[in-house]
């Protein structure tokens, strides 16, 4: 998206939550003058930390999920996670499968991997990936958790763990 169609963008969000261009500004702490260029597409330069507190104030994003959905995860990110979390065979051969890179990450990443994981992927891939989670690819508390994070537990009830055997892990409870 060019800057013009940012600003344009923002220009119609703004009037459509009935703000002035002096109150959003006030709001982003930048002038008046520079959210003016910047609607026009006439601003030489703006931070990224001022472009992204105007849009969180007026609830939008630079890129829609869906756009990081079509564009999945970076194959040098899945690479390097691989080579971190599957360490039973080469990253090479993890990248194939970069569904199973995301549950080894969601299951038993740091918090900065989980962290840079969620920021490039999104809840629109991290849904499908514990839905379609097999057996092995999570713990009980880590399935838990992921289904509560991500909105999947209907009236505090974690759906069964995909397990070989129906006994092979308890259900968490």
């Amino acid at each position: 998206m060019r800057l013009r169609e940012i600003g344009s963008r923002i220009r119609s969000e703004r009037r459509r939550k009935g703000l002035t261009q002096a109150r959003l500004a006030e709001q982003a702490g930048l002038s008046r003058a520079t959210l003016n260029g910047l609607e026009k597409g006439t601003v030489r330069e703006l931070g990224f930390h001022k472009l992204d507190a105007i849009l969180g104030i007026l609830g939008l994003e630079l890129a829609p999920a869906r756009a990081r959905k079509e564009a999945g995860p970076s194959p040098i990110m899945i690479k390097r996670m691989a080579s971190r979390y599957v360490w039973w065979q080469p990253p090479e051969v993890s990248v194939r499968d970069p569904r199973r890179v995301i549950a080894q990450v969601m299951d038993i990443g740091t918090i900065e991997d989980i962290q840079a994981l969620v920021d490039a992927v999104g809840s629109d891939t991290l849904i499908p990936v514990l839905k379609q989670g097999r057996p092995g690819w999570f713990r009980p508390r880590s399935w838990a958790f992921w289904h509560t994070v991500l909105g999947l537990a209907t009236a505090g009830r974690i759906p069964p763990i995909p397990s070989r055997r129906p006994d092979a892990l308890p259900d968490p409870a």
